[in-house]
């Protein structure tokens, strides 16, 4: 596991053969599972650049008053990006820009995190190239009062054939909140796989009620269903889902 800080809108220089810097960008030179925590950032540009055929599993990870980030994603020729990212700032405004620039290049983007208070997501992904795959699954647990706006955009220029394409967003409110799931497809080619759904809503009654029934609380009960719905998408290592399980537990009966 390769462990990566950005501190104040600077990527801290470390000793690691798989990785070069390059002023804002990360270039990736070896296949392998890497973390990388973003402490104390606002208006932050940062390029991940994963060469061919190389498999990177990413794991990023932010506990902020707010954070603003630009992040750009460019895969190379078969190139396999799995990113598992857990989000619980005050606020954030973050762009996320993938660019599957060459043939059979495929990104899995998990995304979890809680809306404290004002939380937005412009999330773009650039089918450049035949083959391709995207598949982004974004949940949320949205608190009382918070607001919460994904927009996602997937594109595919005519002639880009047989490419798939698959966004999943689910938003899940412990109380009167703002959340607006924006999906778009800009589809051009008809050899094209493309799939999506949004859900928007609170906790399911019979969930809960399944659980009291077992003689466990409200509030426990809740927690447990944050837990699964936030966990599962991301697949934290053991010392992330500390961190997390942490941060979660907070959150039960609100």
């Amino acid at each position: 596991m390769h462990k990566i800080n950005v501190v104040n809108n600077k990527i801290i220089p470390f000793d690691d053969d798989s990785i070069m810097i390059d002023n804002d960008s990360l270039i990736f030179l070896d296949s392998g599972d890497y973390v990388i925590e973003y402490i104390e950032c606002n208006n932050i540009e940062i390029n991940f650049n994963i060469k061919n055929n190389l498999c990177i599993q990413l794991f990023e990870f932010s506990n902020n008053n707010s954070i603003s980030l630009k992040a750009t994603y460019n895969l190379d020729k078969s190139a396999s990006l799995i990113i598992n990212k857990f989000y619980s700032n005050e606020n954030t405004d973050e762009t996320v820009n993938v660019y599957l620039k060459e043939t059979k290049a495929n990104i899995k983007y998990n995304f979890s995190s809680i809306g404290n208070k004002n939380d937005k997501y412009n999330i773009n992904i650039y089918h450049l190239a035949k083959e391709t795959r995207s598949d982004i699954f974004n949940r949320t647990v949205a608190r009382k009062g918070s607001i919460n706006i994904f927009d996602i955009n997937s594109y595919v220029e005519n002639g880009v054939c047989k490419c798939f394409l698959n966004q999943s967003t689910k938003i899940i409110t412990l109380g009167e909140s703002i959340n607006k799931i924006n999906p778009n497809m800009f589809i051009a080619e008809n050899s094209t796989t493309a799939t999506h759904s949004s859900v928007i809503g609170n906790m399911r009654r019979d969930e809960l009620f399944y659980l009291m029934s077992r003689g466990i609380t409200y509030k426990s009960a809740i927690n447990l269903i944050v837990k699964g719905l936030i966990i599962s998408n991301i697949n934290p290592n053991i010392e992330m889902k500390e961190k997390i399980l942490n941060i979660l537990e907070k959150l039960g009966g609100e």
